[in-house]
């Protein structure tokens, strides 16, 4: 077959990737040569040919020195033997497949938009493992070198993310290594990047013990909608009405404004008031304004694969990168700024780069914090990078949406919810300010929109607290700011009434809130991916099933689930997962071996032989159907034996429990997603978890204007069942 020259690229174009961009690079431990990202010619479109995937150019300026060449690159969907081969300077390689398994395809989205794109690397579970192949003598050239990678006719295509040559220890071509792991945000990710991920055991992680007290999960109540500087005494009264010991502020870079100054004096005030403030930065930008004016700045921006400039806002902010020193030293150097002002927190929006660099950066902010003698702590916006949410004291969840039944469709993020708990391993908070919630915005996710302001507040206020979130005020927009201020708009007034009453009954219940784990007989083992709208995944379907059935499961993180973790279930839900290391399926095998009971939904072979229970995979894109789920439910059953709790004859409500650590107290919350309800019948079934239950102490709780006691009590061994009187929102029912 003739083959064509996928270097006919114009000229200076180029030359210019080359000298710029590649050559040699080196590091301490390794000499290296680049791989520049390269367009194929028109003669290879013009042959009707289809099956490259990616080609790269790299200069190798000293051949001598390297004794054993090989091609090392980063690769995702090369799931068989022989679908893929790499040709480097026209010698032909076969590339080993990644350790996937053979999943029962599910149809992953791939049709991510607007801001979605931005974040994410690929849509689905794609595993990027790492890849050595090594090269024949004589094949790699002193100069340019040219590799291509293609797929072989029945291939579904791939990914490759990065390439380079350099001297390996391999003798024939292997996987050296793989990982569910998001290696980036916000650029390319590269071989350094896999390397640290892939060798990351935790080190950094941030435990509960490390939190000061004050920002534990239930005793903040936040607000970051804005300041209004002229109107601070009116502002300090909004805080006492709505109890807020929690406000956010921007501290002006230039110690010698005025306005730093102004931001100084509230800090003190907010101090003596029994305030705590968080200082908002968004770490991963550079406007265009500061570019135009300050040229130097380029070296700052993350770039594409093929030199340009990544936008993370088109047309106004650029996405920066933390790999580079200037600007990593330049935001460290403001972030010893804020702790001097006496912030108590720092909140990094936009928490974007490759996982090592932004851990490296959290790490630096703590010791500078520890050199001043100060303890703050770091509130993240991750974007859904697992490994650096567990760093952070709490993290913020994304893709939240106000809760509801709109247009006959049940809106909720209790996903969102399970996952930032068990990032937190059940201990640390994640602050949920319901994404986008400003009108004024597109696709603002307020469906309660009335004179241009967002009026629904009351139920996402009970939805983050039920599900174990702090709410933050936040995304109010100016005309329901300017109302709350001044007062002179009743609709605005009437939404602030309803906040500061649901804030009020969390500050005067935190009982209810602080020192509590979920109750759970069931785990749901998921890769290290949080559901937000970073990608859209198809299991997700199953989070939301379980939840609108009310059947309590807590998600189990792959990396980072062992036997212990394992033992608390009576069973284990594995929905379709594509790949395990050695180690965690012989956990599995253990935690089967001791009695637990494994549920299966698709994913691969191995794993399907260890169900009790089996579906197919495509149960996934069925699960709105009723029939469906009473199936569903019907296994589920089969795992966790009686439910433990079950509402009767009402839609759209959801349940969640939890225990308080340091005794046989359990509380429940309820939310109404709908209309309100009157006369809800709940049956609580904590046998084998409760040692009794004593009807004589149940006491209901709710912000709402309705009864607040229980009717109908009937209390059978551990079997409780009551009624709520009226559910309107949000009800508490504490047992014990």
């Amino acid at each position: 077959m003739q083959r064509y020259n996928l270097l006919k690229a114009p000229s200076f174009l180029l030359m210019a990737l080359l000298f710029v961009i590649s050559g040699c690079s080196k590091n301490k431990s390794t000499k290296f040569y680049q791989g520049v990202t390269i367009a194929p010619s028109y003669s290879y479109y013009m042959s009707g040919r289809t099956d490259r995937v990616k080609g790269y150019v790299i200069k190798v300026d000293d051949v001598k020195h390297l004794k054993n060449p090989g091609l090392v690159f980063l690769a995702s969907g090369i799931d068989y033997q022989g679908e893929a081969y790499v040709e480097v300077n026209g010698s032909k390689y076969k590339i080993p497949p990644l350790a996937n398994g053979l999943i029962e395809k599910t149809g992953f989205s791939t049709k991510i938009q607007g801001k979605a794109q931005f974040y994410t690397v690929s849509s689905g579970d794609d595993i990027v493992g790492k890849i050595v192949i090594p090269l024949e003598k004589g094949s790699v050239r002193e100069g340019i070198n040219e590799v291509a990678f293609f797929k072989n006719k029945s291939s579904d295509g791939f990914q490759i993310l990065d390439a380079r040559i350099e001297s390996v220890k391999e003798s024939k071509p292997v996987l050296v290594g793989q990982t569910y792991h998001l290696l980036a945000r916000g650029r390319p990710a590269t071989i350094r990047d896999f390397d640290f991920v892939f060798n990351y055991k935790n080190k950094k992680k941030w435990h509960e013990s490390d939190i000061p007290e004050w920002a534990r999960r239930g005793k903040v109540n936040f607000y970051r909608a804005g300041v209004d500087s002229n109107n601070l005494d009116r502002m300090f009264e909004m805080f006492r009405e709505a109890h807020i010991n929690l406000v956010a502020v921007g501290i002006p870079r230039d110690k010698n404004s005025e306005s730093y100054k102004r931001v100084k004096a509230f800090i003190e005030r907010c101090h003596k008031n029994g305030i705590r403030i968080t200082a908002f930065n968004s770490l991963g930008g550079v406007g265009l304004r500061e570019l135009m004016l300050n040229p130097k700045l380029e070296s700052w921006i993350s770039h594409d694969e093929y030199g340009n400039k990544r936008w993370r806002q088109p047309g106004k902010v650029f996405a920066a990168d933390l790999a580079n020193e200037s600007y990593c030293n330049y935001e460290l150097k403001y972030a010893a700024l804020q702790i001097d002002t006496g912030v108590d927190e720092l909140y990094y929006d936009y928490a974007l780069g490759s996982t090592g660099n932004v851990l490296k950066f959290f790490n630096s902010v703590r010791a500078i914090a520890k050199k001043k003698g100060k303890q703050i702590t770091i509130y993240g916006n991750c974007k859904g990078n697992v490994l650096v949410d567990e760093v952070c004291d709490l993290t913020k969840s994304e893709g939240t949406t106000e809760a509801g039944v709109w247009n006959g469709k049940w809106v909720h993020n209790i996903p969102q919810a399970r996952f930032y708990y068990a990032v937190g391993e059940g201990v640390k908070p994640y602050r949920s300010k319901y994404e986008g919630a400003d009108p004024g915005v597109p696709n603002p996710g307020a469906y309660d929109v009335r004179n241009g302001m967002k009026c629904g507040w009351k139920r996402p206020i009970a939805e983050a607290s039920a599900f174990q979130s702090h709410f933050a005020i936040a995304e109010a927009g100016d005309k329901l700011l300017n109302g709350w201020v001044k007062k002179n708009n009743p609709l605005a007034m009437e939404i602030w009434d309803g906040i500061c009453k649901y804030y009020t009954f969390l500050y005067e219940n935190q009982e209810l809130y602080t020192g509590v784990k979920c109750v759970s007989k069931i785990g749901v083992l998921a890769p290290p991916r949080i559901p937000s709208f970073e990608v859209s995944l198809t299991r997700e379907s199953l989070y939301n099933a379980l939840a609108e059935m009310n059947i309590m499961y807590d998600i189990v993180l792959l990396h980072r689930f062992n036997d212990q973790i394992l033992h608390d279930y009576k069973g284990i839900i594995i929905p379709n997962i594509p790949w395990v290391t050695r180690e965690q399926l012989s956990i599995l095998k253990k935690y089967k071996k001791d009695g637990g009971r494994i549920y299966t939904i698709g994913s691969t072979p191995e794993l399907q032989k260890l169900a009790d229970i089996l579906s197919p995979a495509d149960m996934f894109s069925k699960l709105q159907k009723k029939s469906v789920r009473k199936k569903l439910r019907k296994k589920v059953r089969q795992l966790e034996g009686d439910p433990l709790i079950s509402i009767k004859g009402v839609n759209y409500v959801a349940a969640n429990i939890v225990r308080k650590k340091d005794r046989d107290q359990y509380i429940i919350h309820f939310v109404n997603y709908s209309r309100p309800l009157k006369n809800v019948r709940i049956c609580v079934n904590l046998d084998g978890i409760v040692k009794k239950m004593d009807k004589k102490r149940i006491h209901l709780f709710s912000p709402d204007s309705v009864p607040q006691k229980v009717k109908a009590v009937l209390n059978r061994n551990k079997v409780l069942e009551f009624t709520l009187p009226v559910l309107e929102i949000y009800d508490v029912v504490s047992i014990n």
